[in-house]
Protein backbone atom coordinates (compact mmCIF):
# COMPACT_ATOMS: atom_id res chain seq x y z
CA UNK A 1 0.00 0.00 0.00
CA UNK A 2 2.67 2.22 1.07
CA UNK A 3 4.67 1.47 -2.53
CA UNK A 4 1.57 2.25 -4.02
CA UNK A 5 0.81 5.58 -2.54
CA UNK A 6 4.50 6.76 -3.38
CA UNK A 7 3.64 6.01 -7.05
CA UNK A 8 0.53 8.10 -6.83
CA UNK A 9 2.53 10.83 -5.46
CA UNK A 10 4.81 10.75 -8.36
CA UNK A 11 2.66 10.62 -11.16
CA UNK A 12 0.57 13.68 -9.77
CA UNK A 13 3.85 15.52 -9.15
CA UNK A 14 4.69 14.57 -12.41
CA UNK A 15 1.30 16.05 -13.92
CA UNK A 16 1.66 18.93 -11.64
CA UNK A 17 5.07 20.01 -13.14
CA UNK A 18 3.61 19.45 -17.06
CA UNK A 19 0.84 21.59 -16.28
CA UNK A 20 3.23 24.18 -15.03
CA UNK A 21 5.45 23.75 -17.89
CA UNK A 22 2.90 24.17 -20.06
CA UNK A 23 1.17 27.08 -19.34
CA UNK A 24 4.33 29.05 -19.03
CA UNK A 25 5.63 27.84 -22.70
CA UNK A 26 1.59 28.12 -23.83
CA UNK A 27 2.16 31.56 -25.93
CA UNK A 28 5.15 29.86 -27.84
CA UNK A 29 3.30 26.75 -28.57
CA UNK A 30 0.45 28.68 -29.57
CA UNK A 31 2.41 30.58 -32.24
CA UNK A 32 3.81 27.52 -33.34
CA UNK A 33 0.15 26.33 -34.18
CA UNK A 34 -0.82 29.28 -35.67
CA UNK A 35 2.22 29.05 -38.38
CA UNK A 36 1.50 25.39 -38.96
CA UNK A 37 -1.92 26.00 -40.01
CA UNK A 38 -1.06 28.46 -41.89
CA UNK A 39 0.52 29.94 -44.93
CA UNK A 40 3.72 31.45 -44.14
CA UNK A 41 3.96 35.16 -45.08
CA UNK A 42 -0.11 35.63 -46.12
CA UNK A 43 -1.43 36.45 -42.81
CA UNK A 44 -2.12 39.84 -42.36
CA UNK A 45 0.37 42.11 -40.08
CA UNK A 46 2.51 39.12 -39.80
CA UNK A 47 4.36 38.36 -42.92
CA UNK A 48 8.02 38.86 -42.67
CA UNK A 49 10.24 40.16 -45.32
CA UNK A 50 13.96 38.89 -45.18
CA UNK A 51 16.22 41.91 -46.67
CA UNK A 52 19.51 41.85 -44.86
CA UNK A 53 21.04 40.86 -48.24
CA UNK A 54 24.37 40.46 -46.76
CA UNK A 55 23.09 38.17 -44.01
CA UNK A 56 21.11 36.06 -46.99
CA UNK A 57 24.67 35.69 -48.84
CA UNK A 58 26.39 34.45 -46.02
CA UNK A 59 23.63 32.29 -44.25
CA UNK A 60 22.45 30.58 -48.10
CA UNK A 61 25.97 30.27 -49.49
CA UNK A 62 24.87 26.23 -49.83
CA UNK A 63 21.58 26.90 -51.15
CA UNK A 64 19.72 26.69 -48.13
CA UNK A 65 15.91 27.67 -48.43
CA UNK A 66 15.79 29.03 -44.74
CA UNK A 67 15.45 32.88 -43.41
CA UNK A 68 16.50 34.18 -40.45
CA UNK A 69 13.63 36.27 -38.67
CA UNK A 70 12.09 36.41 -35.08
CA UNK A 71 9.26 35.00 -36.82
CA UNK A 72 7.76 33.24 -33.59
CA UNK A 73 8.52 36.43 -31.62
CA UNK A 74 6.50 38.23 -34.15
CA UNK A 75 3.35 36.34 -34.17
CA UNK A 76 3.51 36.71 -29.80
CA UNK A 77 3.69 39.89 -30.42
CA UNK A 78 1.07 40.56 -32.88
CA UNK A 79 -1.80 37.97 -31.09
CA UNK A 80 -1.05 40.42 -27.67
CA UNK A 81 -1.33 43.77 -29.56
CA UNK A 82 -4.79 42.55 -30.97
CA UNK A 83 -5.87 40.40 -27.66
CA UNK A 84 -3.68 41.65 -25.11
CA UNK A 85 -1.97 39.48 -22.54
CA UNK A 86 -4.68 37.12 -21.93
CA UNK A 87 -5.47 36.90 -25.32
CA UNK A 88 -2.03 35.04 -25.98
CA UNK A 89 -3.63 31.76 -23.49
CA UNK A 90 -6.37 31.46 -26.17
CA UNK A 91 -6.60 27.21 -25.44
CA UNK A 92 -4.81 27.13 -22.80
CA UNK A 93 -7.37 25.32 -20.74
CA UNK A 94 -8.48 22.57 -22.77
CA UNK A 95 -4.77 22.02 -23.45
CA UNK A 96 -3.74 21.43 -19.58
CA UNK A 97 -7.45 18.83 -19.74
CA UNK A 98 -5.75 17.00 -22.52
CA UNK A 99 -2.04 16.91 -20.65
CA UNK A 100 -3.69 16.11 -17.20
CA UNK A 101 -5.48 13.00 -19.26
CA UNK A 102 -2.83 11.88 -20.76
CA UNK A 103 -0.20 12.07 -18.05
CA UNK A 104 -2.60 10.01 -15.98
CA UNK A 105 -3.46 7.56 -18.93
CA UNK A 106 -0.16 6.93 -20.07
CA UNK A 107 1.02 6.10 -16.08
CA UNK A 108 -2.26 3.85 -15.47
CA UNK A 109 -1.07 1.78 -18.93
CA UNK A 110 2.15 1.41 -18.07
CA UNK A 111 2.35 -0.09 -14.66
CA UNK A 112 -0.38 -2.41 -15.67
CA UNK A 113 1.98 -4.10 -18.07
CA UNK A 114 4.56 -6.73 -17.03
CA UNK A 115 6.98 -8.60 -18.42
CA UNK A 116 8.22 -12.09 -16.51
CA UNK A 117 12.13 -11.56 -17.69
CA UNK A 118 14.51 -8.70 -17.36
CA UNK A 119 11.61 -6.20 -15.68
CA UNK A 120 12.01 -4.16 -13.00
CA UNK A 121 15.34 -2.70 -11.75
CA UNK A 122 18.07 -4.23 -12.80
CA UNK A 123 22.16 -3.23 -13.83
CA UNK A 124 22.58 -2.78 -17.47
CA UNK A 125 26.11 -3.81 -17.58
CA UNK A 126 25.78 -7.07 -16.15
CA UNK A 127 23.47 -8.24 -19.46
CA UNK A 128 24.55 -9.89 -22.31
CA UNK A 129 23.81 -8.31 -25.70
CA UNK A 130 20.59 -10.50 -26.24
CA UNK A 131 19.51 -9.57 -22.76
CA UNK A 132 19.73 -6.25 -23.74
CA UNK A 133 17.92 -6.16 -26.33
CA UNK A 134 15.08 -8.13 -25.02
CA UNK A 135 14.64 -5.46 -22.27
CA UNK A 136 15.14 -2.50 -25.23
CA UNK A 137 11.96 -4.15 -27.14
CA UNK A 138 10.20 -4.69 -23.65
CA UNK A 139 10.51 -1.13 -22.11
CA UNK A 140 9.75 0.50 -25.45
CA UNK A 141 6.82 -1.63 -26.60
CA UNK A 142 5.13 -0.58 -22.80
CA UNK A 143 5.68 2.65 -23.69
CA UNK A 144 4.42 2.64 -26.97
CA UNK A 145 1.13 1.32 -25.48
CA UNK A 146 0.68 4.23 -22.86
CA UNK A 147 1.64 6.74 -25.44
CA UNK A 148 -0.84 5.60 -27.86
CA UNK A 149 -3.94 4.92 -25.02
CA UNK A 150 -2.08 8.77 -23.58
CA UNK A 151 -3.00 10.12 -27.52
CA UNK A 152 -6.37 8.59 -28.22
CA UNK A 153 -8.15 9.61 -24.66
CA UNK A 154 -6.55 12.85 -24.80
CA UNK A 155 -7.38 13.52 -28.69
CA UNK A 156 -10.67 15.44 -27.91
CA UNK A 157 -9.26 17.97 -26.18
CA UNK A 158 -6.18 18.39 -27.88
CA UNK A 159 -8.54 19.29 -31.17
CA UNK A 160 -10.82 21.59 -28.97
CA UNK A 161 -7.35 23.36 -27.76
CA UNK A 162 -6.21 23.50 -31.68
CA UNK A 163 -9.14 25.04 -32.57
CA UNK A 164 -9.63 27.73 -29.99
CA UNK A 165 -6.36 28.42 -31.40
CA UNK A 166 -7.29 29.04 -35.39
CA UNK A 167 -9.93 30.75 -33.87
CA UNK A 168 -7.77 33.71 -33.68
CA UNK A 169 -7.53 33.75 -37.60
CA UNK A 170 -11.16 34.53 -38.25
CA UNK A 171 -12.37 35.45 -34.68
CA UNK A 172 -15.17 33.14 -34.93
CA UNK A 173 -16.33 32.90 -31.67
CA UNK A 174 -17.66 29.04 -31.25
CA UNK A 175 -15.19 27.84 -29.11
CA UNK A 176 -15.49 29.47 -26.09
CA UNK A 177 -15.21 27.16 -23.32
CA UNK A 178 -14.69 23.37 -23.28
CA UNK A 179 -17.93 22.18 -22.73
CA UNK A 180 -19.33 24.76 -25.37
CA UNK A 181 -16.69 23.39 -27.56
CA UNK A 182 -17.52 19.83 -27.08
CA UNK A 183 -21.45 20.47 -28.24
CA UNK A 184 -20.27 22.61 -31.20
CA UNK A 185 -17.83 19.84 -32.65
CA UNK A 186 -20.70 16.99 -31.52
CA UNK A 187 -23.49 18.75 -33.87
CA UNK A 188 -21.51 19.67 -37.06
CA UNK A 189 -19.08 16.59 -36.52
CA UNK A 190 -20.53 14.11 -34.74
CA UNK A 191 -17.96 11.81 -32.60
CA UNK A 192 -15.38 11.50 -35.70
CA UNK A 193 -15.13 15.14 -35.09
CA UNK A 194 -13.37 14.79 -31.83
CA UNK A 195 -10.42 12.15 -33.48
CA UNK A 196 -9.23 14.68 -36.28
CA UNK A 197 -5.90 14.05 -36.71
CA UNK A 198 -5.64 11.42 -34.42
CA UNK A 199 -3.87 8.95 -37.20
CA UNK A 200 -1.06 11.00 -37.74
CA UNK A 201 -0.38 12.14 -34.32
CA UNK A 202 -0.15 8.46 -33.33
CA UNK A 203 2.02 7.81 -36.01
CA UNK A 204 4.27 11.06 -35.34
CA UNK A 205 4.76 10.31 -31.71
CA UNK A 206 5.08 6.27 -31.94
CA UNK A 207 7.78 6.37 -34.99
CA UNK A 208 9.49 9.00 -33.16
CA UNK A 209 10.05 6.92 -29.90
CA UNK A 210 10.67 3.88 -32.13
CA UNK A 211 13.54 5.09 -34.27
CA UNK A 212 15.15 7.30 -30.96
CA UNK A 213 15.20 4.93 -29.02
CA UNK A 214 16.32 2.39 -31.12
CA UNK A 215 19.12 4.39 -32.88
CA UNK A 216 20.23 4.95 -29.46
CA UNK A 217 20.23 1.02 -28.14
CA UNK A 218 22.11 0.58 -31.43
CA UNK A 219 25.19 3.14 -31.10
CA UNK A 220 25.06 2.78 -27.35
CA UNK A 221 25.85 -1.20 -27.66
CA UNK A 222 27.44 -1.39 -30.21
CA UNK A 223 29.82 1.92 -30.93
CA UNK A 224 29.96 4.14 -27.55
CA UNK A 225 31.27 2.46 -24.33
CA UNK A 226 31.74 5.58 -22.29
CA UNK A 227 28.94 5.90 -19.65
CA UNK A 228 28.59 9.69 -19.98
CA UNK A 229 28.76 9.76 -23.55
CA UNK A 230 25.65 7.27 -24.11
CA UNK A 231 23.51 9.77 -22.19
CA UNK A 232 24.61 11.93 -24.62
CA UNK A 233 23.98 9.91 -27.04
CA UNK A 234 19.83 9.24 -26.27
CA UNK A 235 19.13 12.52 -26.01
CA UNK A 236 20.57 13.39 -29.63
CA UNK A 237 18.71 10.44 -30.98
CA UNK A 238 15.39 11.52 -29.61
CA UNK A 239 15.94 15.01 -30.76
CA UNK A 240 16.87 13.79 -33.83
CA UNK A 241 13.82 11.65 -34.48
CA UNK A 242 11.72 14.16 -33.35
CA UNK A 243 12.75 16.18 -36.04
CA UNK A 244 12.49 13.70 -38.87
CA UNK A 245 8.60 12.99 -37.89
CA UNK A 246 8.05 16.67 -37.34
CA UNK A 247 6.24 16.64 -40.32
CA UNK A 248 3.16 14.24 -39.37
CA UNK A 249 2.84 16.97 -36.26
CA UNK A 250 1.82 19.38 -38.68
CA UNK A 251 0.02 17.06 -40.61
CA UNK A 252 -2.29 16.35 -37.30
CA UNK A 253 -2.97 20.00 -36.88
CA UNK A 254 -3.74 21.02 -40.03
CA UNK A 255 -6.08 17.80 -39.84
CA UNK A 256 -7.59 18.83 -36.63
CA UNK A 257 -8.81 22.17 -37.48
CA UNK A 258 -9.95 21.46 -41.64
CA UNK A 259 -13.59 21.52 -42.52
CA UNK A 260 -14.22 22.71 -38.97
CA UNK A 261 -16.25 25.28 -40.82
CA UNK A 262 -13.01 27.93 -38.99
CA UNK A 263 -12.11 30.75 -41.10
CA UNK A 264 -8.31 28.99 -40.32
CA UNK A 265 -9.42 25.74 -41.81
CA UNK A 266 -11.58 26.53 -44.96
CA UNK A 267 -10.40 28.13 -48.47
CA UNK A 268 -8.84 30.21 -49.33
CA UNK A 269 -7.08 29.78 -45.57
CA UNK A 270 -6.79 25.51 -45.95
CA UNK A 271 -8.13 23.42 -48.31
CA UNK A 272 -10.70 21.06 -47.16
CA UNK A 273 -8.61 17.76 -47.23
CA UNK A 274 -10.21 14.14 -48.23
CA UNK A 275 -7.93 12.77 -45.65
CA UNK A 276 -4.75 13.14 -43.85
CA UNK A 277 -2.83 11.98 -46.49
CA UNK A 278 -4.33 14.20 -48.82
CA UNK A 279 -3.31 16.99 -46.38
CA UNK A 280 0.12 15.11 -46.20
CA UNK A 281 1.06 15.63 -50.36
CA UNK A 282 -0.64 18.93 -50.52
CA UNK A 283 1.72 20.40 -47.99
CA UNK A 284 4.57 18.39 -49.31
CA UNK A 285 3.67 20.04 -52.72
CA UNK A 286 3.44 23.60 -51.32
CA UNK A 287 6.69 22.75 -48.77
CA UNK A 288 4.91 23.54 -46.00
CA UNK A 289 5.71 20.10 -43.86
CA UNK A 290 8.23 21.97 -41.70
CA UNK A 291 6.22 24.80 -40.70
CA UNK A 292 6.80 26.35 -36.83
CA UNK A 293 9.61 23.87 -36.84
CA UNK A 294 12.24 26.17 -35.60
CA UNK A 295 11.74 29.44 -33.63
CA UNK A 296 14.77 31.39 -35.41
CA UNK A 297 14.85 29.92 -38.74
CA UNK A 298 11.51 30.47 -40.98
CA UNK A 299 11.36 27.98 -44.26
CA UNK A 300 11.13 30.09 -47.14
CA UNK A 301 8.48 28.78 -49.97
CA UNK A 302 9.27 31.00 -52.44
CA UNK A 303 6.87 33.75 -54.19
CA UNK A 304 3.24 32.78 -53.40
CA UNK A 305 -0.04 33.42 -55.80
CA UNK A 306 -3.27 32.67 -55.46
CA UNK A 307 -4.39 29.92 -57.91
CA UNK A 308 -8.08 28.59 -57.47
CA UNK A 309 -9.09 30.51 -54.81
CA UNK A 310 -6.05 28.99 -52.64
CA UNK A 311 -2.95 29.56 -52.07
CA UNK A 312 -0.13 28.03 -54.11
CA UNK A 313 3.77 28.06 -54.55
CA UNK A 314 4.85 30.17 -57.81
CA UNK A 315 6.57 27.37 -60.34
CA UNK A 316 8.45 28.52 -63.72
CA UNK A 317 6.21 26.52 -65.16
CA UNK A 318 3.27 28.59 -64.24
CA UNK A 319 4.69 31.23 -66.35
CA UNK A 320 6.30 29.36 -69.25
CA UNK A 321 5.64 30.62 -72.78
CA UNK A 322 2.76 28.40 -74.89
CA UNK A 323 4.85 26.42 -77.29
CA UNK A 324 4.61 27.92 -80.90
CA UNK A 325 2.90 26.19 -83.61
Amino acid sequence: MAEKGKKDELTWMHVIVRVFLNSTTHPIEYAKVLIQEMVPGETPGLAINPRNQKFKKKCFARGSVFYFSKFFFGYIAHIKKRDGFLGCYRGLTPKLAANIVSGVAFQRVTENIQFKELDGEVNIEELNMKQRTQRFLQNTARESAGRAAAIFVSQPFHVIAVRSMAEFVGEDGQYVGVFTSVGVIYREQGVKGFFCGLIPRLLCDLAALWLGKTLAHVINNYLVEDKDLKQYVSASMNFLASALTYPLQVVSNCMAVSGSGLVAGSPPNMPIYDGWIDCYRHLKQIRGLKRGSSMLWRAYTGPTIMLGGSPAIATNSMFAAPASS
